[in-house]
């Protein structure tokens, strides 16, 4: 017999097996099996853009490591430049010419039309409150005289006319002065008087009616004539009048109504026949280069013409004054010195005149106002000053002067000798131009800071020799730009026959305009004043160089590397694979940037190995064809397809240096979604090509572009895949399952 320990033990299995026995039996379903992602990387790109891989003598590119720089750099030869035999002396050159009109003074011819018109009511004149809601009826009006009242106008500005310091007034060819009254004061007017003034007060023209009855306009049937009349900067209009009252009888004033009188008056001026006043000396200047000799001159004594022929020492001075204007002239040749100064010539020329004199230089000093730079030209000032007529102090110019009323001053400068030559003595000659050709292109949007043309002479003559440089840069389409810069070739000696000087010269502004050619020309002096020995056919001849450090400021530009990087084709296995498992796929991008300018990078890919920078800069033997582009190859055509995979900004370099120099380069890591047609083409069984295109902000400072810059790029595919999918499923399966599978990533904590 079971005790109650056991009892208790037993009785909870049969309650259990009861219940089991009793119950309907539902299998549990199969359990969830857990998924497991593998990340897969594929290597697409791995680029690094030097800038050392730019070197290249033969397109003139050179580097430094140990100087961390790169520079262009090439050359040539100088032209040999030969001292001959020269007679030292200054023939006669172009004449000085000058012409001088006045067709500027019908500027001040501008018609004049001024309206004046002036209302006076009864209730201003008698302190009325009108008008009123209902009639109003005075006792009587009183006779009364209105106060005198004026407008004042300004016509012209007597400081702004050409030629003239200040004009005092202007002479009215045509011209009038009009008016008109009306009464509606219910009362007659009686002497009503306009009247015209200058500034001075003098009257003009006087308008003057005897009565105007009460509702009557009146106005001078004949204007005032102003022909002839001068009028002066400002005018004045006076007008008075007399309300004649209304003889001790009443008045009514409507409703309404407040009874006025207007007074109107125009001035019209239509020509203007003159301008007199005091006139503003007139200044010209001009310049003619001393003809090209053998002479480089900085204080020159001339000599004494003794026969005093024409044609040596001498200035023929020719004047023609076709103006109805008398003038007088003072010519100063500001090369010429005499005891007391400035060789000047003075002269009058009355109107519609002309003649030549001479004026003889002998013994003066040729030279410029400054005493110690070269005299290269020879500079002439004139005064004009406008001459009154006799017993007058003050000039009329018509206003009908055209370019017809003109004064010709031809000055003719005859050739100069010399006694003596004070500080030093130059012989000069030209140093031949010589052509530089051979200038790197493709960089246009770029100017260098630096640029040194460097050159090497070769001296044999026994002398110090000065040089001036002319260098400039010629491009088609384009004004020709200038640098000039100056030099000094040492001066050979018995115990060193051939002397050896350089000259560096920064040609910056040449080169960065891009030349199709450099062109440099100049001039060689030597200076008698220096001890030495001069000799016929010696000469010097030398050698350039132009070196450009990469120091510059760039405007923005893309380019495309030459090299691409080469991506062989899937196997056949691992592209089911990957559209079996595929989850997620993206491309992972680390730049690092060791330029001094920022910019962006994107990632190329095509199955042919070509990328234009843009559609519309293919090269020869391709082709686009609506969307797509082709080109033809030895198998037939081509279908290029090419797609941007991604797109990076550059990043900034962290540190850079007074110079625009990187010291510490900039990184970023950019990751980028992967579309299903671009991963499509990129597991398509051909062969893929991936080049970056880059593209470089422009810089508004100059920076420093070193030996060791790069910019490196690691680019590489990243797919997620369900590692079940990807190991089991069968390749047939696999072709008709969509290349992103519609699943979610678990989230990661």
């Amino acid at each position: 017999m079971l005790n109650h320990r056991q009892i208790s033990r037993i009785l909870p299995i049969i309650i259990v097996v009861g219940i089991s026995v009793s119950c309907t039996y539902d299998p549990f379903p199969s359990p969830d099996m857990p998924k497991f992602y593998q990340t897969l990387n594929i290597p697409l790109a791995e680029i690094s853009l030097p800038i050392s891989g730019l070197v290249d003598s033969t397109n003139f590119i050179f580097g430094d490591s140990s100087a961390d720089m790169i520079y262009f750099k090439f050359g040539g030869l100088l032209d040999t430049v030969t001292l001959t035999e020269n007679i030292f002396v200054i023939p006669a050159g172009d004449p000085v010419n000058m012409r001088q009109d006045f067709s500027q003074i019908s500027s001040a011819n501008n018609p004049i039309d001024i309206s004046i018109s002036r209302q006076i009511k009864l209730s201003e004149q008698f302190g009325l409150p009108l008008p009123q809601a209902q009639d109003v009826i005075l006792p009587s009006i009183e006779r009364t005289t209105f106060p005198e009242s004026e407008s004042s106008y300004q016509i012209f500005d007597r400081y702004g006319v050409p030629y003239f310091e200040r004009v005092d007034y202007i002479t009215v060819g045509r011209g009038t002065f009009s008016t008109e009254i009306e009464n509606q004061l219910l009362v007659d007017l009686d002497s009503v008087k306009l009247q015209l003034l200058n500034r001075n007060d003098e009257v003009l023209v006087t308008s003057f009616y005897e009565s105007i009855p009460s509702g009557q306009t009146r106005s001078n049937r004949v204007p005032g004539n102003l022909d002839g009349k001068r009028l002066q900067d400002s005018i004045r209009v006076v007008y008075t009048a007399i309300i004649a009252g209304s003889n001790g009888q009443p008045v009514m004033i409507p409703a309404g109504t407040d009874p006025y009188m207007r007074i109107g008056a125009r001035f019209e001026v239509n020509e203007i026949e003159s301008c007199t006043g005091i006139p503003k000396p007139i200044e010209i200047t001009e310049s003619e280069a001393i003809p090209p000799s053998n002479n480089t001159i900085i204080r020159g004594f001339i000599g004494q013409t003794i026969t005093g022929t024409l044609d040596t020492n001498i200035i023929a001075l020719s004047l023609n004054n076709q103006t109805p204007l008398n003038v007088g002239m003072r010519i100063n040749f500001n090369n010429f010195f005499g005891e007391t100064g400035v060789l000047s010539v003075d002269t009058v020329m009355n109107a519609m005149q002309s003649g030549t004199t001479y004026e003889r230089f002998d013994l003066d000093t040729l030279r410029n106002p400054d005493g110690v730079s070269i005299a290269d030209s020879f500079t002439v000032s004139t005064q004009i000053l406008l001459l009154p007529d006799p017993g007058d102090t003050v000039v009329t110019i018509p206003l009908n002067m055209t370019d017809d009323d003109y004064l010709d001053v031809s000055i003719g400068i005859s050739a100069i000798k010399f006694n003596q030559i004070d500080g030093f003595f130059n012989e000069t000659f030209q140093i031949p131009p010589m052509t530089i050709r051979n200038v790197p292109k493709g960089f246009g949007n770029v100017d260098f800071d630096q640029v040194l043309l460097n050159l090497t002479f070769f001296n044999e003559i026994q002398a110090q020799t000065n040089l001036s440089f002319s260098i400039q840069g010629f491009r088609t389409g384009m004004n020709p730009e200038l640098v000039s810069a100056d030099g000094e070739i040492s001066k050979a000696t018995d115990q060193k026959p051939v002397a050896k000087s350089e000259l560096d010269i920064d040609i910056a502004p040449v080169f960065n305009m891009v030349p199709d050619s450099i062109i440099v020309s100049g001039e060689a002096a030597i200076p008698a004043s220096d001890t030495s020995k001069l000799q016929v056919n010696k000469s010097f001849w030398g050698e350039y160089e132009i070196v450009v450090p990469f120091r510059l400021k760039m405007n923005p530009m893309t380019f495309i590397p030459a090299n691409s990087n080469k991506i062989s084709p899937m196997d056949k296995k691992t592209r089911h694979q990957i559209r079996s498992g595929l989850i997620e796929a993206s491309i992972l991008t680390d730049v690092e940037n060791d330029f001094p300018m920022t910019g962006s990078l994107e990632i190329l890919i095509a199955n042919y190995d070509y990328f234009p920078l843009s559609i519309d800069s293919l090269d020869s033997g391709y082709f686009q064809i609506n969307d797509s582009l082709f080109t033809m190859t030895d198998t037939g055509w081509v279908h290029i397809e090419y797609d941007t995979l991604m797109r990076i900004d550059l990043p900034m370099p962290l540190k850079m240096d007074d110079e625009g120099r990187v010291v510490i380069p900039g990184y970023r890591r950019h990751t980028a979604e992967l579309d299903s047609s671009r991963l499509e083409f990129l597991m398509s069984d051909q062969t893929h090509y991936i080049r970056p295109r880059i593209h470089l902000d422009g810089t508004d400072d100059f920076v420093t572009i070193g030996f060791f810059d790069k910019v490196n790029v690691m680019s590489l595919m990243s797919l997620t895949l369900d590692a079940g999918e990807f190991f089991s499923e069968d390749e047939e399966d696999s072709l008709t399952k969509p290349i992103i599978q519609p699943k979610q990533l678990p989230k990661r904590k």
